[in-house]
């Protein structure tokens, strides 16, 4: 984790040396570098931390409520109920603060994102999650099959929202759906940091009733386990862990696919160490994913999102072909 800080700080269009980034860090360094480091860099890094942490639990915690290896933020549809009301807060916000100037700043809508996106994704994971119960039990296939369509009639209306605002920010925004860290200051970061606080402690509270929730659902009633009320705490966290990074970054998708596989792949069925796991590799892939995406085409930037997807598609399609 040390180690991926630093390399976040050291990398970009103009590479730090390890010689520089201690001087800076002691404060004895130019301004510039000074400037590079804690006011772009750092927060930058540390926000990729906590993204990747949001993402590989909620894709950890929907893996094990659906008993489903293929369930992840995407493809149940939170990310994209997060992403469509967040853009719709950024219309609203635009004819509110703008006015009859389209080129005014929105920035006071974003520190109310995370909250809006929460929103979004929370009715998303509910109707997902209703779709998918069969005679009362949750069906994974039903439940993965719904959150797919209702995910693609959520990015339509995306787009939709998009393409009807056509105003200035339709750049902004279009970078903020491709899942960027560009730009990421240290209000984002304390944005983020009490939902990073809130989830971690609620699924330090499902561990234990995770692992009765592995069981048949018959097994579980007879343990005496409120199997539904489980389900839906469990639900809640994971969608306001995806949802809370959606609406400070955007959507990146496949970390909350992948790095479970990972986790299981090295902690078996240890659940607290597969957690531990997911909070690590989680991080680590975000940030790596973001130094890969500003530094394989300096001056160009490609955002982590896309990083995430090119890495995670291939290994969502052996997932399949695994499950077919």
């Amino acid at each position: 984790m040390i180690l991926a800080i630093v390399t976040g700080v050291q990398s970009g269009a103009v590479d730090l040396t390890w010689g520089q980034i201690w001087v800076g860090l002691t404060g004895d360094s130019s301004e510039h570098v000074q400037r590079v480091i804690f006011d772009i860099r750092l927060p930058r890094t540390l926000i990729g931390l906590l993204i990747g942490i949001h993402f590989a639990v909620s894709g950890w915690l929907l893996q094990l409520l659906s008993r489903n290896p293929l369930a992840e933020p995407g493809i149940l549809g939170i990310s994209a109920g997060a992403s469509l009301i967040a853009v719709i807060a950024f219309v609203i916000g635009d004819w509110v603060v703008s006015g009859a100037n389209p080129y005014n700043n929105t920035s006071p809508v974003l520190q109310y994102l995370p909250w809006f996106a929460m929103a979004g994704g929370l009715v998303a994971a509910v109707a997902v999650y209703l779709l998918g119960l069969r005679n009362g039990q949750l069906s994974p296939l039903k439940m993965t099959l719904t959150g797919a369509v209702i995910a693609g009639m959520l990015h339509a209306l995306t787009t939709g929202v998009l393409a009807f605002w056509g105003h200035a920010h339709t750049e902004l925004v279009a970078q903020w759906l491709a899942g960027s860290l560009y730009g990421a200051k240290w209000d984002y970061l304390f944005t983020l940091l009490p939902w990073t606080v809130i989830g971690l402690v609620g699924v330090g509270l499902l561990v234990k009733p995770l692992k009765v929730m592995q069981l048949d659902d018959q097994h579980v009633h007879t343990l005496g386990l409120k199997l539904n009320r489980w389900r839906a705490f469990a639900l809640l966290i994971a969608t306001l862990l995806a949802a809370s990074a959606v609406g400070v970054v955007g959507p990146v998708g496949f970390i909350g696919l992948v790095i479970p596989h990972i986790s299981r792949k090295l902690a078996g069925a240890n659940l607290p160490v597969q957690l531990v796991f997911c909070v690590v590799f989680g991080a680590l892939l975000t940030v790596g994913a973001d130094v890969l995406g500003r530094t394989l085409f300096t001056p160009y930037e490609v955002p982590v999102g896309v990083v995430s997807a090119i890495l995670g598609v291939p290994f969502f399609l052996y997932l399949l072909s695994r499950q077919s």
